[in-house]
């Protein structure tokens, strides 16, 4: 009789185990078949969206102008030390179309066993993945607002996934693409490089609207067939942050930043050459106990001097 016991347990256990394995992801309301087919059209629209850019030189930073009294100034002075123009030579790379969205970020979370979790200062709660409510702040379309860390962590596994050299892009590479090959005309990240409030249409519908909307569907794309370099979040870079860095290297190919540092570059919206340093946590005036982790939105970067089909052909050489 306890031999029969026996043999029904590990029965009973074996066959939970497998349950566990074919049910992967079952208590969060996904399972192994619908998670495969997630990441399966991830993996294509993350193939598919890969903007190939043509590398060039170009003046990073507050490149400024020559004003008639024939005297060169910043156009913005207050953030000239960080902003500090260099010329850059940048190698051939490709910048994803869009930000990474709420439903991309939630298929790598379930893929690797994450919580998927939402924060309110230093406290985590979980949440329920592939939000449809437009209304949620984790609306599936809407951009993922996430720590550096988690950023970085997501171009590599989708790297690995895909098997092409993926990363989040260096700072002169997003500049470059924000800037339309670094022309001098796009001051603004805008799709023609001039301040939202010269489109009234345009400047009321980010002025009136959500904070976060669906990728792409607030403003129009840049010249290069890129969204949302000037709208829907700041976005994080791979660079550590420093401002005498390119003050010390004002001529520089393939600019990565600092070995080392404190803080992350966050490419801003302000300007096209706009950059900040942030750090993971920020204190509040709450109390000690109390901190902001520091979120932003996304988009990973092949670094490959050769476009998708040329890199494939090569055999990722």
């Amino acid at each position: 009789m306890q031999a029969l016991s026996l043999r029904n347990a590990v029965a009973l256990l074996c066959l939970s185990c497998l349950a566990a394995l074919s049910g992967c992801n079952r208590d969060r309301g996904i399972d192994a078949q619908e998670l495969d087919q997630r990441l399966a059209r991830l993996e294509a629209k993350a193939m598919g969206g890969l903007v190939f850019i043509e590398g060039g030189t170009f003046t990073m930073g507050d490149f400024g102008a020559v004003g008639e009294d024939g005297i060169w100034r910043p156009f913005f002075p207050p953030t000239i030390e960080e902003d500090q123009p260099h010329e850059v030579t940048l190698s051939s790379y490709s910048l994803s179309r869009h930000k990474t969205t709420w439903e991309d970020f939630d298929t790598y979370l379930l893929a690797n066993d994450l919580d998927v979790i939402e924060r309110v200062f230093n406290e985590e709660w979980k949440r329920e993945p592939f939000q449809s409510d437009e209304s949620s702040p984790f609306y599936l379309k809407n951009p993922a607002q996430v720590t550096w860390e988690e950023a970085n962590d997501y171009c590599h596994w989708l790297g690995q996934r895909t098997q092409l050299p993926l990363a989040l892009p260096t700072s002169a590479q997003w500049e470059f693409a924000a800037r339309n090959r670094g022309s001098t005309d796009w001051i603004f990240s805008t799709h023609d490089g001039k301040p939202l409030h010269a489109h009234r249409d345009l400047y009321e519908q980010v002025g009136e609207g959500a904070d976060y909307v669906p990728v792409g569907s607030r403003l129009p794309l840049n010249p290069l067939g890129i969204y949302d370099m000037a709208d829907n979040g700041k976005e994080w870079v791979s660079d550590w942050f420093s401002e005498t860095w390119y003050r010390d290297n004002p001529t520089i190919t393939d600019p990565t930043g600092p070995a080392d540092g404190a803080e992350k570059v966050v490419r801003n919206l302000d300007f096209s050459f706009s950059r900040i340093g942030m750090p993971e946590t920020v204190q509040t005036m709450h109390s000690e106990d109390r901190f902001l982790v520091t979120q932003f939105t996304f988009r990973c970067a092949l670094q490959s001097p050769n476009p998708l089909k040329e890199f494939r052909g090569k055999g990722g050489d």
